[in-house]
């Protein structure tokens, strides 16, 4: 994603949001509370690689000479972002899982920033998903799926919501798309969110957050494309995946999410924003870094966490083909695919994505999964934090 926020609006949502946590008492946006502490960024300016603890969350440990990786170079990473130099800045953490272990796994945020007003998130450890939520609906419907509440991804996506008969612009067409269309993205209707900033009104995602009945917005966009064909990017069809789910399985989308996909993972620890009472499944999960990575490690092991079965190896397989692709990127069910370059190698990556730096990248052929957070939310931040370069120059040569 690459979405611009003016400095203007985001100065106007900042200061809203810091007077809402200063009434909460809590000490964020900057604020000098008179404690000479050193920051988390500061102290790590000076880093010396530690093995990263273990704590009890179903994740082992190694040190990174276990697999031949150079400390030096680790080191290295985290005071580069730790200094905030170019390229390397508005980072919040990193953790890094080499054949199943984490090796590295660090935190540079010690403050609570406007993402986490946004659902009253008073823990340090969470951080906002946006869009890489979207990749945790994805399986969310591929265990519909595997357990027979979905037939297949060639249900009729406008079956689920007769109820909210009629929607404007109806056609056969529009009857006639599929659940493969919304999961790819290639769903046929009128919808552009990424060249106008969010905060705009005339945003097509912030006009269906704010309306009366955000699905009914969905459905009754106008079809501007044959579905199947054109990748058009929509937080809005992410959201509607959201809601499918519910008709489909009768429970909501937090009670499947938790039996089917976090219990087994063991992630307890978790919170979200909600649209129409629900969960926004494209872009409002909180989770830590490290239960991030778990999600990861069940994909790179092909739906299987500490040898349970969470997820069908075939949804795996399928969910993460290109079915647009773009040469350097591609899409497949709401998971993005690139391959890097490091050490005179290509390297084959499927990763879920988030507006501010939101990353879970899986390298199947490296046994590895790299997480990021980020909060690079102003206009020209992303290009201060260069993830491909960091990929490419500090990580991927150590895990080859």
């Amino acid at each position: 994603m690459n979405i611009a926020y003016s400095n203007r609006q985001l100065r106007k949502l900042f200061i809203c949001a810091c007077f809402a946590l200063q009434l909460l008492g809590l000490s964020a946006c900057g604020s000098d509370s008179g404690n000479s502490k050193p920051s988390v960024k500061e102290t790590l300016q000076t880093y010396s690689y530690q093995v990263p603890k273990a704590k009890n969350d179903g994740w082992q440990v190694a040190h990174a000479n276990e697999f031949s990786m150079d400390i030096t170079k680790l080191e290295a990473l985290v005071r580069k972002i730790a200094s905030e130099q170019n390229g390397y800045r508005h980072i919040d953490s990193i953790t890094i899982i080499k054949n199943k272990k984490i090796v590295l796994d660090e935190m540079f945020r010690d403050e609570l920033d406007l993402a986490d007003g946004w659902a009253n998130n008073k823990d340090i450890n969470r951080h906002i998903l946006n869009s890489v939520t979207k990749s945790f609906t994805s399986s969310l419907i591929g265990i519909a799926l595997d357990k027979g509440y979905i037939d297949s991804v060639e249900v009729k996506v406008h079956d689920y919501f007769a109820h909210k008969s009629p929607v404007s612009n109806w056609s056969e067409t529009k009857a006639n798309i599929t659940l493969k269309n919304w999961l790819t993205m290639r769903h046929g209707y009128s919808w552009d969110e990424w060249n106008v900033s969010y905060l705009d009104s005339r945003n097509l995602n912030s006009q269906m957050n704010n309306s009366k009945d955000p699905i009914n917005f969905l459905l009754s966009r106008p079809l501007t494309t044959t579905p199947g064909t054109t990748f058009a990017y929509s937080t809005g069809v992410s959201f509607g995946l959201g809601r499918l789910l519910e008709h489909a399985t009768g429970q909501s989308v937090t009670s499947f999410m938790e039996q089917q996909l976090f219990l087994p993972l063991g992630i307890t620890n978790y919170t979200y924003w909600a649209l129409d009472n629900q969960i926004h499944t494209g872009s409002a999960l909180y989770l830590t870094q490290r239960d991030m990575a778990k999600f990861g490690q069940l994909y790179l092991n092909n739906g299987l966490w500490n040898g349970e079965r969470v997820i069908s190896e075939s949804w795996i397989e399928e969910s993460t083909k290109r079915y647009h692709d773009e040469g350097s990127w591609g899409y497949g069910y709401q998971w993005w695919s690139t391959d890097f370059n490091a050490a005179g190698e290509s390297i084959a990556s499927f990763y879920a994505d988030g507006f501010g730096g939101q990353y879970i990248f899986v390298l199947p052929t490296l046994d590895a999964v790299v997480v990021f957070t980020g909060n690079g939310y102003q206009e020209g931040d992303m290009e201060e934090y260069r993830v491909r370069t960091i990929m490419e120059t500090d990580i991927l040569s150590e895990l080859l």
